[in-house]
C-alpha cells in the first residue's frame, strides 16, 4: 500500500473530505491519461474519471476496498471506459442502421414517385387532344382559365369542363394505383 493509500484509507468509512481531495488530486491526472488511452478522447476520459470519483464519493459509506485504493481506482476507470465504449458502439450501430433505413426509404420513395409521375404522364397523353392541351396549359404552364380561353378562342366554361374531365380521368385511372400504394405504405 503506498503512502497516499494509507493516508486516505480511512476516508471510506469516515467521509473525510480532505482525504478525498488528496485522493482526487493525486490520481485524477494519471487516471485521465489512462482513460484517454482506452477511449481515445481526452474530454470523454475526463468525464469518465470524474464520474468514477463521484460514484466513489457517493458510495463511500458502504464501499469496501480490499486492494489498494490506487488499484481500485484504475480498475473502476478501466471498467467505466469499457462500458462507455460499449454504449458508444451500440449508439453508433443504431445510427448506422437508421441511416441505412433512411437511405433505403428515400430510394424507395424516389422510385415510387417516378412510377407515379410516369403513370400520370401516360394518362395525360391518353386524353383527347383538346382536353390534354387545356389541362397541360393550366397545370404545367400555369395559365388561368381565362388566359387559356382567350388563347384557344373558346369559352371559359369549355376550359373548366375540359379540366374537370381531365381530373376525373386521372382520379379513375390512379385510384387502383393509389390504393395499392396506400396499402403498401401502411404495411411497412
Amino acid at each position: 500500500m503506498d503512502k497516499t493509500d494509507s493516508s486516505t484509507s480511512g476516508f471510506f468509512k469516515s467521509g473525510d473530505t480532505k482525504a478525498f481531495e488528496v485522493l482526487f488530486k493525486t490520481y485524477y491526472p494519471a487516471l485521465c491519461i489512462y482513460a484517454k488511452k482506452i477511449v481515445n478522447d481526452l474530454d470523454e476520459a475526463k468525464d469518465i474519471v470524474q464520474d468514477v470519483f463521484v460514484k466513489m464519493y457517493d458510495n463511500r459509506a458502504t464501499m469496501e476496498v480490499n486492494a489498494s485504493v490506487k488499484s481500485y481506482l484504475y480498475r473502476s476507470v478501466h471498467n467505466a471506459c469499457l462500458n462507455h465504449l460499449k454504449r458508444k458502439n451500440t449508439h453508433n450501430n443504431h445510427n448506422e442502421y437508421l441511416k441505412y433505413q433512411t437511405q433505403q426509404s428515400d430510394n424507395h420513395d424516389t422510385m415510387e414517385q417516378t412510377e407515379l409521375e410516369e403513370k400520370i404522364w401516360n394518362i395525360i397523353q391518353g386524353l383527347p387532344e383538346q382536353c390534354r392541351r387545356i389541362f397541360t396549359m393550366n397545370r404545367f404552364e400555369g395559365l388561368k382559365n381565362k388566359e387559356i380561353a382567350e388563347t384557344l378562342g373558346i369559352s371559359i366554361r369549355t376550359v373548366e369542363t375540359q379540366i374537370s374531365k381531365a381530373l376525373k380521368v386521372l382520379r379513375e385511372h390512379l385510384a387502383d394505383f393509389l390504393m395499392t400504394f396506400l396499402l403498401l405504405a401502411l404495411s411497412v
